[in-house]
């Protein structure tokens, strides 16, 4: 058995050689976990990165029921002032886009290493690794083309309820938080890959709410920006309701920048049914544009249901469909999708993931791009 899952950790590390993506939240883990608030298994209030020793403890004994969650499978054992982590991902499956040939991917997602230094109650954190790309590199291509470090900042926090204040690179808590960069909730709302600005973020979870406010700036390193730069802020409440099975938020957000200007409102929410075992989530943003050059604004529309349903310890499946419409008055533009996943959770630190995903443009369903991915995940 030893023998079958040292080959099987060789075959994923070999898929992963080289990387980079990004590790976000399970948002899909609240609740239907025991955890109330993300924030009880992460290191960061509200979710996403670093596991403290409860969370690696949850990913071994409640998520997959097997083996040591702790680092290196209980190796080593780094000092109290620092956290170490990484996270290794692949993936690999078929494409095919409206109107093209279907084509077969297969390419590294994410090598990154995570590492947390606290003294008091400051700390730095920092997560550096391997830029991957499903497309070729540029001619040319430096250093700063393969290595990057997506999230760089430092925390002052006392306790998990006290006042919490971080400055650095990161994306400011807005939404669902899930990790899947793909999701329309995440790329069409400035928070896909190396699309994180510079930040202060100040913040406090205490009782049953969790109160967030962000000013943000672009990346002033242009070789590693992404998306449109912008200045603004942001803030995020949510309220558990009673029973502690349910919460439900509501967002903002401004962002200036030199192509256009966008004003966001939106809402989350978040319902854990015991009985049946199913996690729901959706979040709705409309959000305002306005192109000042050609002295134009249009409105837009951006949506995700889920539903998952975990099958302690070890799988989860989960059905969603999302909407974006870049303008409510055009239709034909409207981007639709329906998507499936499967998570197998074998044992500790181990994950692999089968998406499923058919999109649609301006309602033709004839004809939807299509998608079948499989992720293999790896955390130290």
């Amino acid at each position: 058995m030893k023998i079958g899952r040292v080959a099987i950790l060789a075959t994923i590390i070999g898929v992963l050689a080289i990387g980079g993506s990004d590790a976000s939240a399970y948002p899909q883990f609240q609740f239907s976990t025991g955890a109330a608030r993300c924030g009880e298994c992460h290191l960061t209030s509200s979710g996403g990165g670093l596991l403290n020793d409860y969370g690696r403890g949850e990913s071994a004994d409640t998520i997959s029921g097997k083996g040591d969650g702790a680092l290196l499978h209980g190796a080593w054992t780094p000092p109290a002032w620092l956290t170490l982590g990484g996270d290794l991902r692949g993936a690999l499956g078929p494409k095919r886009l409206d109107g093209e040939q279907p084509r077969f991917l297969a390419f590294p997602m994410q090598v990154d290493l995570s590492a947390r230094v606290a003294v008091g109650p400051i700390s730095l954190t920092v997560v550096a690794g391997l830029n991957g790309a499903v497309r070729a590199r540029p001619d040319g291509a430096s250093a700063i083309n393969y290595l990057v470090s997506r999230q760089h900042f430092l925390t002052y926090q006392r306790d998990p309820e006290s006042l919490t204040v971080r400055a650095g690179r990161f994306s400011p808590t807005l939404g669902l938080g899930t990790q899947d960069h793909t999701a329309y909730v995440r790329r069409y709302l400035g928070e896909y890959l190396l699309e994180e600005p510079y930040a202060l973020e100040v913040s406090r979870a205490r009782g049953r709410w969790e109160v967030y406010g962000a000013a943000f700036a672009p990346n002033p390193i242009v070789a590693t920006r992404v998306g449109q730069p912008s200045y603004g802020a942001s803030a995020y409440v949510e309220r558990l309701l009673a029973g502690g099975a349910t919460a439900i938020a509501g967002q903002a957000r401004v962002a200036i920048g030199d192509a256009d200007q966008r004003v966001l409102v939106g809402a989350v929410g978040k319902r854990w049914l015991e009985g049946p075992k199913l996690m729901l989530l959706g979040e709705l943003d409309l959000q305002r544009q306005r192109i000042p050059d050609g002295r134009f604004t249009r409105y837009q529309l951006i949506g995700y249901a889920g539903v998952s349903r975990m099958f302690l310890p070890g799988y989860l499946l989960g059905v969603a469909v999302q909407r974006f419409a870049p303008d409510v008055t055009l239709r034909g533009t409207t981007r639709n999708a329906v998507e499936v996943n499967a998570q197998w959770f074998p044992w500790a630190h181990v994950e692999a993931h089968l998406l499923g995903r058919a999109e649609a443009t301006g309602g033709d369903t004839t004809h939807p791009n299509l998608l079948a991915l499989l992720q293999l995940h790896y955390y130290l």
